[in-house]
């Protein structure tokens, strides 16, 4: 076997061993967020570690870990993981009612009376952050039971069909010889002129 050859094999080796690791991370962390939103384990945590305080952010105690326990510390690691599950329940449901801006967004989560802000905000870095607030108006919050119990929003699964039938209609028409600009351009300028006509309205699903 040549040198040149013993390298290619040597960088191939070595390319398997990466994605077999990075698929095996990727496993343990969806298990991980699977448990987390299977239970109110975390969100019971929360409500214990906020108890002299209205919120934090993952990175309050980057620089003084010492500063709160272990067990304290690893959660506030994996708060990220908690805002990933929320975000996958949320799309999954088309639940649009989150606050969105140039530097990030957050959802507003209820457990029975218990209500809270989960989200991200992107400057420098990327800080995930948890506020507690009232909860006055219930159908502005994700109902963390909900999300245990898998449940779907109404009209989940109609928006879906709609969607993958939106979908097909976009391949037919590139397939028969729309140029993929024109399509591109007609969508936009559809949803522009939606937004514009509903600035005021909720992004949710109209419900039966």
């Amino acid at each position: 076997m040549s040198v040149k050859e013993k390298k290619i094999g040597e960088d191939n080796e070595n390319m398997v061993k990466y994605i077999d690791n990075f698929i095996a991370e990727q496993q343990e962390k969806d298990e991980k967020i699977k448990g987390m939103m299977s239970n109110t384990s975390y969100i019971e945590w929360l409500k214990q570690f906020t108890q002299d305080k209205d919120g934090f952010s993952d990175d309050d105690w980057l620089y003084f870990p010492e500063k709160i326990s272990e067990s304290d510390r690893k959660n506030v690691e994996i708060l990220n993981l908690f805002y990933e599950g929320i975000n996958k329940y949320a799309d999954g449901n088309h639940m649009y009612f989150f606050t969105k801006s140039d530097f990030g967004n957050f959802y507003r989560v209820k457990l029975d009376d218990f209500g809270f802000e989960i989200g991200i905000s992107v400057g420098q870095g990327t800080v995930f952050f948890f506020n507690k607030v009232e909860i006055n108006d219930e159908d502005d919050f994700i109902d963390f039971n909900d999300i245990i119990l898998g449940k779907k929003r109404d009209n989940a699964d109609q928006a879906n069909a709609i969607l993958d039938s939106l979908s097909n209609m976009v391949v037919t028409a590139y397939e028969s010889g729309v140029p993929i600009e024109a399509i591109v351009n007609t969508i936009d300028s559809t949803v522009n002129g939606i937004k514009f006509n509903n600035e005021d309205k909720p992004k949710t699903i109209i419900k039966k």
